[in-house]
């Protein structure tokens, strides 16, 4: 990591062309109850100038490569964004709304401050069988979060039991308190003397997992039942947690309820960064990072005093001793393939994905796992977003001290990783601190190892 200050520069940022001048284009900014969801950072300077900060082209900020590597498409899709989701409507800045702002992509010799309430959200998708799901999480994901309501929470959860199996009585610990009576009591029902058993009902399962040409499609209920006794209203407030992990599971729904991608899926990882004080994400001293985690994208934390790596998501593969306790009593499998890798109902490495709709019954399930993380922002000098292109070959340490998007995916690919390769590199404000390279020897034996190897 030695020698790391000022590499951010040469990060490669999103799919966009960066001009190399700085735009002083004025416009006004409408902070419209609509449209929340951004592209662009709010700043204001000392000097009480109004800036933007487009998070894609703020190369200081932010870097990004992504690559298909050796397969036909990349399915890999990212995204950055600027969300608003405070409940305190009365919670504005009015330095900075609806006054003229400057566009910047560099604010990086300037102290600044950031409006209060926003919250950066970064995250990484990787699709299987298709990119459409990755498609269409990169492009609503961030809008159901913001838009979700307490009142959602019966009907996503009525229409995720209609699917069976696994789901027969899917209760989320987190959502809870927003479940009506009738919805959130999941005592079995006595049934009538001519009714079959859930035994008898079960058996009617399908013993094995359908072809992948099978049209075959889990029927979903688009009317949910309405409870008699809502505990919850439009008004309710959510936390964080709570509204994360509705956007998710409502984000499945809509992908189940399209036939055309009952065959694929996608992981989802999202961290969401929220400055405590004035300051913004990248100079605050008191910093939130919430993740939430569906799949085997993976997100790190460098800490900044000793340069080592902080893993702040677990991959959901069949070996997790967790995932396979929760999956024991669903009627899936896990087989292992020639290569030696762990397969859940013989077709997926991971236990849980938004999509997949012919494995959803058997627990694939896009309940995310969350955490929040309170932090001394100094601490720590950078977050990374990865794809398992690149957690297949390289560990967590040679990626936080391999800390440039683009040499990161360029040491994964000479490496002989053979999936799409994608690297997200999120400034904090311990960056720049001066720390040592654990793995500089063994990436350089590794890669005179594969050099030689190539040559034979």
């Amino acid at each position: 990591m030695a020698n790391y200050k000022g590499v951010i520069s040469t990060i490669i940022t999103f799919n966009t062309r960066v001009s190399n001048s700085i735009s002083s284009l004025t416009r006004n900014f409408s902070n419209s109850s609509i449209l929340k969801s951004r592209e662009y950072y709010l700043a204001r300077s000392k000097g009480a100038v109004n800036y933007r900060l487009h998070l894609a082209k703020s190369r200081h900020l932010v870097g990004i490569r992504t690559t298909r590597g050796t397969r036909e498409f990349n399915e890999d899709r990212y995204q950055a964004m600027v969300l608003e989701l405070s409940e305190d409507k009365t919670v504005r800045d009015d330095g900075i709304v609806n006054q003229q702002i400057l566009d910047e992509k560099n604010l990086e010799n300037e102290e600044v401050e950031g409006k209060v309430g926003q919250i950066c959200y970064f995250a990484l998708f990787d699709g299987h069988g298709g990119a459409q799901c990755a498609d269409y999480l990169t492009a609503k994901l961030h809008k159901q979060i913001e838009t979700v309501e307490a009142s959602d929470a019966d009907g996503i959860v009525t229409e995720l039991r209609n699917i069976g199996g696994y789901f027969r009585r899917f209760k989320p610990s987190i959502l809870e308190n927003l479940l009506s009576p009738k919805v959130a009591d999941v005592t079995p029902k006595k049934r009538p003397n001519n009714q079959k058993s859930g035994r008898e009902v079960l058996r009617k399962f399908p013993s094995s997992i359908p072809s992948p040409n099978s049209t075959q499609t889990i029927p979903l209920q688009t009317t949910p039942t309405v409870p008699t006794q809502p505990l919850s209203s439009p008004s309710t407030s959510l936390t964080l947690e709570q509204r994360l992990t509705l956007a998710y599971l409502k984000s499945d729904i809509e992908l189940l309820n399209i036939v055309e991608y009952n065959s694929i899926g996608s992981t989802a990882s999202a961290a969401l960064i929220k400055s405590l004080d004035k300051r913004p994400f990248w100079t605050s001293n008191d910093i939130e990072i919430t993740i939430a985690h569906v799949g085997d994208t993976r997100i790190l934390l460098c800490d900044a005093e000793n340069g080592n790596s902080i893993q702040l998501t677990f991959d959901h593969h069949p070996a997790s001793i967790t995932e396979i306790e929760r999956l024991s009593k669903s009627g899936g499998f896990i087989i292992t393939d020639s290569f030696g890798a762990e397969m859940y109902l013989g077709r997926l490495a991971n236990t849980r994905s938004l999509g997949d709709a012919k494995m959803k019954r058997f627990g694939i399930t896009a309940e995310p796992e969350i955490s929040i993380h309170h932090m001394v922002g100094k601490k720590f000098a950078f977050m990374v977003l990865v794809s398992d292109g690149i957690t297949s070959v390289l560990s967590n340490q040679e990626i936080v001290d391999d800390v440039r998007a683009s040499k990161l995916v360029d040491l994964a690919d000479e490496l002989g990783s053979n999936d799409n390769m994608t690297a997200m590199v999120v400034r904090l404000p311990g960056w720049g601190t001066s720390m040592p390279d654990h793995t500089k020897e063994l990436r350089k034996y590794r890669l005179d190892q594969n050099i030689t190897s190539r040559r034979r």
